[in-house]
């Protein structure tokens, strides 16, 4: 399932909600993983695919990416433990339009493109173009302020990282960092994308040209496969999809489906 979007609102963004375990401080968010604050370490169910997440995310210490939290192990509990990086987290929707702004756009590209250029070749890539995030959404991103507003400077919850194309994330953020159904603009959507693709192909040493011309596409495929991933593990009895589904996640994502489908020229031609 390519996204798990969660419903709002949350307590305040970035900051603890009340007491887990003795000296934990449970943070916002964590809809589908336990998220706690321990000291400078933040504690996390681990995800399905652990392994790859704790070697990706050493590889990306390793190599400087500066991308992501440290990976500092398992506790006692078997929980998942990173570093805590200070910043804030949007966690409720549209709370601030500069968390939408270009700049944030802008940056955003950036650390996108220093994920998949520290990933190119890898052998955690092995035949695929990089490795991808494949959950990037403002509630998984760290923000700091600055003087153009606050922009992205840490990306969180790896747990569907894997290997894919670079076009992927690119188109991932398109619709996460959008309004998307009802009351959204379809001309804005692919504005919105243009910009990230042309941060994107311009921030790295190198020249990198995305496939703009199967953003619309990969972007249909994701939302289709969000929902139906929700509405097939709330089938499974799986807690979380269960929750995600009565508080209308898929329903919503199948709503933003069918409508860029029904605006696709619009979003390609603002692409373009």
């Amino acid at each position: 399932m390519p996204s798990r979007p969660s419903p709002s609102p949350s307590p305040d963004p970035g900051r603890p909600d009340r007491r887990g375990g003795q000296g934990e401080e449970r943070l916002s968010g964590g809809f589908i993983a336990e998220v706690v604050r321990v000291g400078d370490t933040v504690r996390r169910t681990p995800p399905q695919n652990a392994d790859f997440v704790a070697a990706l995310l050493r590889h990306l210490e390793r190599v400087g990416a500066d991308v992501a939290p440290r990976h500092l192990g398992t506790d006692e509990r078997g929980r998942q433990v990173l570093s805590h990086v200070d910043g804030r987290v949007p966690w409720r929707d549209r709370e601030d339009p500069a968390y939408f702004a270009d700049p944030a756009l802008t940056g955003l590209a950036a650390l996108v493109r220093r994920l998949h250029d520290a990933c190119a070749g890898s052998a955690l890539a092995g035949d695929a173009e990089t490795v991808c995030h494949r959950d990037l959404s403002p509630k998984n991103t760290v923000y700091r302020d600055s003087s153009a507003g606050p922009l992205p400077v840490t990306l969180l919850d790896w747990d569907l990282a894997g290997p894919g194309r670079r076009i992927e994330d690119v188109a991932f953020a398109a619709w996460h960092w959008a309004e998307l159904g009802p009351g959204g603009d379809p001309a804005e959507l692919g504005r919105r994308a243009r910009v990230l693709c042309d941060a994107y192909e311009a921030a790295g040493p190198r020249p990198v040209a995305l496939p703009r011309a199967d953003l619309v596409d990969v972007m249909l495929d994701q939302l289709d496969g969000t929902w139906r991933g929700i509405a097939a593990g709330a089938d499974r009895g799986e807690e979380a999809m269960r929750r995600l589904r009565a508080a209308g996640a898929a329903d919503a994502v199948r709503g933003w489906h069918d409508w860029l489908a029904d605006h696709r020229e619009t979003v390609t031609a603002a692409l373009r």
